[in-house]
């Protein structure tokens, strides 16, 4: 879609990390830890931030490296003891919570979710399907910002379970499906199940986790965090989520969302070594029992008996039979995080940045490369950046003119994918360069004639620069030329519509 923007995105480069220090890596003592540290060392060679990583094999540290910003606000440096938020892969935690619930036999997981959270509008909605993802509840945070109605626009909001759900119950949204009838990945059950666990044990949910959890397997560093904006001096190694700006110079702040303080869905802040000492504990059942385990880690079921490849918290990476593997990603504000578990080998790997997903995906594919024992890849330079950059210090007409020219003489070692401009020409729209932003899109319909999306695209600067005409002609050919193209269709008639009442 033209106008599309994600948690993960950001429009900037990193060209050199400074202030930034690198811890130096755990010695390699085999080949395939060399590999890590040769990945890693060119990553940063390009410019190119990786936040935190660990690596293990056999239960056995082989490499972790520490790369980027801690903090903008003073300038402060990653270090191996930086506690990063989780996003989703908190959610595993959860899914433990539950268990440990089960295994003290104060709940089952097929009971109805409204048998304890007596508010809880919904009859059909077992625990089971909470954890499954198969609930076909509404998503809290689209809920949350149709219908919040922030009465004093000068605060900074933070909310959390309570007053989400008593927005929920009081709103009661329809079900998106049928309790089971297919798999939708549902932060809003993670929020209820949360919510049980206080219920049940009487206890705030960091407490129960800190607890039955964390403590017991020396997670010491591993808090759901009571989320405040300013720096917490009881929090001096908390890492920060932060982009750099489109002009590829100045530094700002990702980390405050009005949503901040929801507990079950995420909010879990953690370090490298903790999260490995929770991947251990799970290969080596001291957690739990492996009968526990076992369950949690078997993939959920559908009405119609169709697998999900989801259990109680984790993705399911094998297939029956196969040694076992999981995993979960997380993403919310600056932060992005992978954690990798080989159960039965022992082995994993851990992944937690902070710069807004910034190369993130490039480095989560390249530990999984050699993790593998294939050749990895360092990504291509994004011509995006290296655009913006020229905009900012010598004009658009610069600009375009060195698209031309990095074209044809070095189209392999720049990213010249068409969402590249796509993406410079929705940062250019977002700053207020208007001008700049047209003449992106018309450069990317000049190079990409034959995508509907730039026509989009190019129609949603025009009509921001106010040629409606133009904006409308453009979001009918794109419509024309890709029927798949809803959006496109729906702005042309919105505008058709306006022009008329004119």
């Amino acid at each position: 879609m033209a106008r599309h923007f994600s948690s993960f995105f950001v429009l900037l480069f990193l060209t050199a990390c400074f202030s930034c220090k690198q811890d130096k890596p755990t010695e390699t003592p085999n080949e395939q830890s060399s590999a890590y540290a040769e990945f890693i060392g060119n990553m940063h060679e390009n410019g190119l931030t990786t936040g935190n990583v660990l690596v293990y094999e056999n239960g056995e540290i082989i490499y972790q490296n520490a790369n980027g910003l801690r903090s903008i606000a003073p300038i402060d440096s990653l270090d191996l003891n930086s506690q990063f938020r989780l996003a989703s892969v908190s959610k595993q935690f959860t899914g433990m919570a539950i268990m440990k619930l089960k295994e003290a036999e104060q709940l089952d997981y097929d009971q109805k979710v409204n048998a304890i959270l007596t508010d809880f509008p919904y009859d059909q909605i077992s625990i089971r399907q909470l954890l499954h993802h198969t609930s076909g509840l509404a998503d809290y945070e689209r809920l949350m910002h149709e219908t919040f109605v922030r009465e004093d626009s000068t605060k900074q909001y933070i909310l959390g379970n309570d007053e989400i759900l008593k927005q929920f119950y009081r709103i009661k949204p329809e079900l998106e499906f049928q309790p089971g009838e297919r798999w939708e990945y549902s932060n809003t059950g993670y929020l209820l199940l949360a919510s049980i666990v206080e219920k049940i044990s009487g206890q705030h949910f960091k407490d129960f986790l800190k607890e039955k959890i964390t403590d017991p397997i020396g997670m010491d560093h591993t808090t759901l965090y009571k989320y405040q904006i300013a720096e917490d001096k009881k929090m001096p190694n908390r890492a920060y989520g932060y982009t750099l700006e489109l002009n590829q110079k100045d530094f700002s702040a990702n980390d405050y969302d009005f949503l901040n303080d929801v507990r079950g869905d995420g909010g879990i802040y953690s370090t490298l070594e903790d999260l490995y000492k929770w991947n251990m504990a799970l290969a080596n059942h001291t957690i739990i029992s492996k009968a526990y385990l076992d369950e949690a880690f078997t993939s959920g079921q559908l009405n119609n008996g169709e697998k999900t490849n989801y259990g109680l918290g984790w993705f399911i990476e094998s297939e029956p039979n196969e040694p076992l593997v999981v995993s979960h990603s997380g993403g919310w504000v600056g932060f992005a995080t992978f954690l990798y578990n080989e159960i039965d080998a022992k082995s994993g790997f851990i992944v937690l940045t902070n710069a807004s997903g910034e190369n993130y995906g490039a480095l989560v594919k390249g530990v999984q490369a050699i993790e593998a024992g294939e050749p990895y890849s360092i990504p291509k330079t994004k011509i995006s950046k290296v655009m913006a950059k020229t905009i900012y210090n010598t004009g658009i007409d610069n600009a375009i003119k060195q698209y031309g020219e990095l074209k044809n003489t070095s189209e392999e070692t720049f990213d010249f994918k068409e969402s590249e401009l796509n993406i410079l020409g929705y940062g250019l729209l977002n700053a207020n360069k208007v001008n700049e932003a047209l003449a992106v899109f018309k450069l990317n319909a000049e190079v990409y004639p034959e995508s509907a999306n730039v026509y989009d695209s190019y129609g949603d600067a025009l009509l921001e620069a106010g040629d409606s005409l133009k904006a409308l002609e453009h979001f009918k050919k794109s419509f024309a030329m890709d029927n798949s193209l809803d959006y496109s269709e729906e702005k042309a008639e919105a505008l058709e519509k306006l022009l008329i009442k004119k």
